[in-house]
């Protein structure tokens, strides 16, 4: 094995890990994630803070790193040849499976202990589910349902993340045709570094005082949400449509009135002209006149009665 080239991609791994998805889009939303909840920048705090969508959206940018990393890893060392037989846990000694997870336990710590952020960072989970998710797809699925069965009923999210790293370790390791210690002392790493990041969840499950992350209650409240957005652009819709009808009931009626006095006019031009006496003129004028506000005032009740309706 080409040991310096490993320690290269490790160091790259673990910058890798540094970047923090949960830090950069509560940052886009003018929010600090690590003064809401738990304070912990990772999806689990963003899932209960920001949402479901900005949870899985952080799940899966984490869960690329740990995959990225062990993807170099991986290929560097020639694992392209192995493929699938070394992701189904079907050798001895692999130097492309030792190399993968190297550079997914470099991108776990650096998520863990970031030195960009002071080494305050999450707690690891997503991306060792993006490195299992190369190594161990199947076995991943599979853990994973039950994970979320459990969390569906216990509500318990750490104690599901622990259950996940604890079976997916010890699957590794008797997967593997004869020991081999430099994937065991790796993998034994991951556990170690997911049980250091969740001391305080493990103090907390066992004094009974571990936070619950109720996914039923937060489906229903996302579509309650969905529900009431839909209400609101509808009555939005309405009130425009409604706006829209009311200018051109008032259009209509500006126009009749403009109509109205035109005729007016041109009758009292006529009058004017005419050979009629004084008396009848002023006669036949106090009828138009009449007859005009009766026109007028009767146009007004239709347009009033249209906008109110």
């Amino acid at each position: 094995m080409n040991w310096w080239l490993l320690v290269i991609l490790i160091i790259v791994s673990y910058f890798i890990g540094n970047i923090n998805f949960a830090r950069i889009i509560s940052s886009k939303k003018n929010i600090d994630i690590t003064k809401l909840g738990s304070g912990n920048p990772g999806a689990t705090n963003m899932y209960r803070n920001l949402g479901a969508k900005t949870g899985y959206l952080t799940l899966i940018l984490d869960a690329l790193k740990g995959f990225v990393s062990a993807l170099i890893g991986f290929l560097a060392f020639g694992g392209a040849s192995l493929y699938p037989d070394a992701l189904l846990g079907v050798y001895t000694s692999c130097d492309a499976t030792v190399a993968l997870y190297a550079c997914g336990l470099a991108a776990m710590v650096g998520h863990t202990f970031p030195v960009i952020y002071k080494f305050k960072g999450g707690k690891g989970v997503s991306t060792m589910l993006g490195m299992f998710l190369l190594s161990q797809p199947v076995a991943l699925i599979i853990v994973f349902v039950l994970a979320f069965i459990f969390v569906w009923f216990a509500k318990y999210l750490s104690f599901a993340s622990l259950m996940i790293v604890t079976i997916l370790v010890v699957w590794q390791n008797i997967m593997l045709d004869e020991p081999n210690l430099a994937i065991s002392l790796i993998t034994f790493a991951i556990f170690a570094v997911t049980i250091f990041a969740h001391r305080s969840n493990i103090k907390r499950l066992l004094l009974g005082k571990e936070t619950q992350t109720n996914i039923r209650s937060k489906i229903l409240k996302e579509q309650k949400r969905k529900e009431k957005m839909e209400e609101k652009i509808e009555e939005k819709a309405e009130k425009q449509e409604l706006k829209t009808e009311k200018k051109e009931v008032k259009q209509e009626y500006k126009a009749n009135v403009k109509e109205l006095k035109k005729t007016y006019k041109s009758d009292i031009k006529q009058y004017k002209k005419s050979n009629k006496s004084k008396k009848q003129y002023k006669k036949s004028n106090k009828n138009k006149k009449r007859k005009f506000k009766l026109v007028k005032n009767n146009i007004n009740d239709k347009n009033e009665t249209k906008i109110n309706n």
